[in-house]
């Protein structure tokens, strides 16, 4: 007996099937890329981004398996858009505020709003402050930057991080069950037997 959670397998699977001809059939360095590319913090971030998919996949097929073509077209586009916007502002965010500590290569953030400390020894640079400013301070961010800047910055590289995958999520997931809705409902044919 087929129930509702029969057509969200299908979906999960076309959906890794679509994830792995999309990393050239290679998940384990397009998953080394992506977590070079995932914010520094917090540390399991690919993990919470694989359940953020999962749930964004959750709605789109709560949402979608009855849509019309227009309303999916939408998604899709819209989808698109958010998932190119926020990828972009995710990828200039990462490489204004991620620094790499040159000995053991940890990926760290900075904040946007410089200490007293900080203001009064780097005067005029404040709040941009290169690896030679981070040396002195022996690369700890907290040394430089507010901690409230530094979160700050944290969560916003995590949001747009997080609303890129979403995006990306509910234009593959509405793609997929919408395709699977129309080949569900094309007639078969029916072959006359021959005498």
């Amino acid at each position: 007996m087929k129930t509702g959670l029969d057509g969200f397998k299908e979906l999960l699977k076309e959906f890794r099937e679509l994830g792995l001809w999309a990393a050239g059939g290679a998940t384990v360095p397009f998953a080394a890329h992506l977590v070079s590319l995932s914010p520094p913090w917090p540390k399991g971030i690919v993990v919470v981004t694989s359940l953020v998919e999962l749930i964004a996949l959750v709605f789109v097929y709560q949402f979608v398996k009855s849509a019309r073509r227009r309303t999916v077209n939408r998604i899709l586009m819209a989808g698109t858009l958010v998932m190119t916007l926020a990828g972009a502002v995710y990828l200039v965010g990462n490489s204004i505020y991620t620094y790499e500590v040159p000995t053991t290569k940890e990926r760290f953030i900075k904040g946007y709003v410089c200490t007293e400390n900080a203001q009064l020894v780097f005067k005029g640079k404040c709040p941009v402050l290169d690896l030679d400013d981070l040396a002195t301070a022996n690369y700890e961010a907290e040394r430089l930057w507010t901690a409230a800047s530094i979160a700050t910055t944290r969560v916003s590289l995590v949001f747009f991080w997080l609303a890129a995958f979403v995006a990306l999520s509910a234009v593959i997931g509405s793609f997929v069950v919408y395709q699977a809705q129309v080949q569900s409902r094309k007639p078969l044919r029916r072959t006359s037997a021959v005498s």
